[in-house]
């Protein structure tokens, strides 16, 4: 079992603390609330090239992005072909990127994701669920310019 699936079997009282230990003061997002009744949706800044590929879809450097946190119960509530923001621990460090999850490992000693960019030239990683501490599911872009959209 990784460590996603553990968190939904918790109470939100212990989830709300171990999000807030784990984004700790903002590092990774923005501290801005974002509605009352969504406690668990995050605006993260975006740093990079990676997920633009001159397509509508594209998310350009010192774009924000507002990502909703996913709470799963199997590996297969992960969303595909989708963006997201995802925390990986990982040799005592934390890492936060912005991609798309291209493929599912489900075997029951190899679960792993697939990241993938939408730029061509970054090449994919796979992930071993076990470093995984949380998925955000990105519902809104803000670009550099202002203009929001959707992703599909």
């Amino acid at each position: 079992m990784f460590t996603v699936e553990l968190l939904s079997m918790k109470s939100d009282d212990k989830i709300e603390a171990e999000l807030t230990a784990i984004l700790g003061p903002p590092k990774y997002y923005i501290d801005t609330p974002v509605s009352e009744n969504d406690e668990h949706s995050y605006w993260f800044p975006t740093i990079g090239d990676s997920m633009t590929d001159g397509t509508e879809r594209s998310i350009p450097n010192r774009s924000f992005v507002l990502a909703r946190w996913l709470r799963l119960n199997s590996v297969k509530d992960v969303p595909l072909n989708r963006p997201i923001v995802i925390i990986i621990h990982y040799s005592s460090e934390q890492f936060c990127l912005l991609k798309s999850v291209a493929a599912v490992h489900e075997e029951s000693t190899d679960k792993e994701i697939c990241l993938r960019s939408y730029n061509s030239r970054c090449d994919d990683l796979w992930v071993p669920l076990q470093y995984v501490k949380f998925i955000f599911v990105v519902e809104k872009v803000r670009l550099p310019n202002g203009i929001e959209f959707m992703p599909a």
